[in-house]
């Protein structure tokens, strides 16, 4: 059974808990949002792809982060873990090389041992920022959920030149046999990539998708600015947010 899941950072230890279940003919591929991606200290931050890498448990440092700090040389907002770190040099070189966002992302999945294979919604570069303030002004969306008590949202706003699905995605798609949409936050993560320009247009209507449980993690104002919820595509069905749950029914509507 070829199970595909769109989901974000929030997701991530649900995924791998997922993946633990799988038979060995199973296959497991997630998709992420790139919406939340920028650069930082002249690397490229995936935030989404970034906490899908890491290893369940994995221990959080931030040396580098603080020296950049006491240097002043990045912002507060950009403070990440050493292990991110390491994990968007590997990205900045490979793509620096002339390697896909896609070609990285699947090279740091094999080198980390992930059980699951891991896709960017999109080669392109396309930002979120949320209009904040009573005088206008446009901040990067991860600079507003590190502060989000210290803005009021009026809108949001996807800044790209061109947009679309990845080819890998693409081709994932049509070869599924299931789709599963979250647990993963729907402003952030699920939307995004269900509005990525022809992504819809390859969900036919009779596919079986799952649509986990899940109450939304991003702020609040930032639901209510960013507009009404996507309709869910396909065939759904909607499913409590437990892995055991979830690979039940996938196998009973793919049967």
């Amino acid at each position: 059974m070829r199970i595909t899941i769109v989901t974000g950072a929030d997701g991530a230890p649900f995924v791998h808990d997922l993946a633990a279940r799988l038979a060995p003919e199973d296959e497991l591929t997630v998709i992420a949002p790139t919406v939340r991606d920028h650069w930082s200290a002249w690397l490229k931050a995936s935030p989404d792809l970034d906490a899908l890498l890491l290893a369940p448990g994995t221990p959080a440092t931030y040396a580098v982060a603080d020296q950049l700090r006491t240097i002043e040389y990045s912002p507060e907002w950009q403070r990440t873990s050493d292990q991110t770190v390491a994990t968007r040099l590997v990205r900045t070189e490979l793509i620096g090389s002339g390697f896909s966002l896609t070609e990285a992302t699947l090279a740091a999945a094999t080198r980390g041992g992930l059980p699951y294979g891991l896709l960017p919604v999109s080669e392109e570069r396309a930002e979120l920022h949320v209009v904040v303030g009573d005088e206008p002004r446009a901040i990067h969306v991860e600079e507003y959920l590190a502060d989000p008590a210290g803005h009021t949202p009026s809108e949001t706003v996807l800044v790209a030149e061109t947009l679309s699905v990845s080819a890998t995605v693409t081709t994932t798609l049509r070869q599924t046999d299931v789709l599963v949409l979250g647990p993963s936050s729907r402003t952030l993560a699920i939307d995004p990539v269900l509005r990525t320009p022809g992504f819809l247009d390859l969900v036919p209507a009779d596919l079986p998708v799952l649509v986990v449980e899940h109450d939304d993690s991003a702020p609040a104002d930032l639901v209510r600015v960013a507009g009404l919820r996507q309709d869910d595509p396909g065939s759904p069905q909607r499913v409590a947010a437990d892995p055991a749950a979830v690979l039940e029914l996938a196998r009973k509507v793919t049967a």
